[in-house]
């Protein structure tokens, strides 16, 4: 890709996978809370859908963060006809909260951050969640040890989410980049690719073989994080 000065990334199921501390999440719930007859696999792609209905409901209709958390456990649950109680649904939350705290960046994103930055690139984060959840994340992940906090770039605090164009020319207005100077990496399709690339970015992405989608034919998809380093050789 010419003419690339920085590069973004999105956080979730990117530079981590959040399906990793979700099935500890879910095993645990399993053994000591409440056991339903379904995979983990089935019970994370409702709940993925489930995250995504609630998390509009907190950006775009002022919905409590802590209930914006809990409803969208115990719609899932209510999904595959389980009645959990909002105390259980906290539980929930709890597990996610404790196996989220011990993120830790995998080897291979700071290897190809490093490269990066040998070749001049500047990077930047940008992601959708709350404000205070996704800066711990980013805190837990040591991502400072890259990309300074004043490049990262989070929904919540600029009243917009992906794929609002407008929160992708916000991003571009404060980084002094035009659009065709700017690339983005990101794992889902609608909020990172098609929004970057309507913003006149470059979009790259990251098809993890987690995912729970259908990968699309995009020209720019990669399979593993390493493979960055070719795109930006």
């Amino acid at each position: 890709m010419k003419n690339i000065k920085a590069i973004g990334w999105d956080l979730d199921d990117t530079l981590y996978q959040r399906g990793d501390f979700y099935r500890s999440v879910f095993e645990t719930m399993q053994q000591n809370v409440i056991k339903i007859n379904h995979s983990f696999k089935e019970f994370y792609r409702i709940f993925e859908i489930q995250s995504d209905i609630e998390y509009e409901k907190f950006i775009r209709e002022g919905k409590e963060k802590d209930d914006y958390q809990i409803d969208r456990v115990i719609s899932t649950y209510n999904h595959f006809n389980y009645q959990i109680s909002r105390d259980q649904a906290i539980i929930f939350t709890s597990l996610y909260l404790y196996y989220r705290n011990h993120l830790k960046l995998h080897n291979d994103v700071s290897n190809v951050f490093k490269h990066l930055i040998d070749s001049g690139y500047e990077l930047f984060i940008l992601t959708n969640g709350p404000s205070i959840d996704q800066r711990n994340k980013l805190s837990k992940l040591q991502i400072a040890n890259w990309i300074p906090e004043n490049r990262w770039f989070i929904s919540e605090e600029l009243n917009y989410s992906k794929p609002d164009i407008e929160l992708f020319k916000q991003v571009e207005h404060t980084l002094g980049y035009q659009s065709h100077e700017l690339a983005y990496i990101g794992d889902n399709y609608q909020n990172d690719i098609f929004g970057s690339t309507q913003a006149g970015w470059h979009a790259v992405h990251y098809f993890h073989p987690a995912n729970n989608g259908k990968e699309l034919n995009h020209p720019a998809t990669i399979h593993h994080i390493k493979e960055v380093i070719n795109l930006f050789s």
